[in-house]
């Protein structure tokens, strides 16, 4: 985790030379807490989808339950 953070420090001082950006490490920190955010919400998305995804298959499988109950229910 630690070697994560210290790549992203780099990555965002190096983002900040090339851009010609004179920034204090405060606002570095900034830019890497939006990437991470970034990182973050993409991985909320994803999840939500997956989720979403099973809860089809739930719903699907409930209605085939609810189905057989009511032709057991006939017999």
């Amino acid at each position: 985790m630690k070697e994560i953070r210290k790549e992203e420090i780099n990555f965002t001082k190096e983002v900040a030379q090339k851009s010609g950006i004179d920034m204090d490490d405060e606002e570095l920190y900034a830019v890497g807490n939006m990437i991470k955010e970034i990182q973050l919400e993409r991985k909320l998305d994803e999840k939500d989808k997956t989720i979403e995804e099973k809860d089809k298959k739930l719903e699907q499988k409930d209605k085939i339950i609810e189905r057989l109950k009511r032709e057991l229910n006939r017999k």
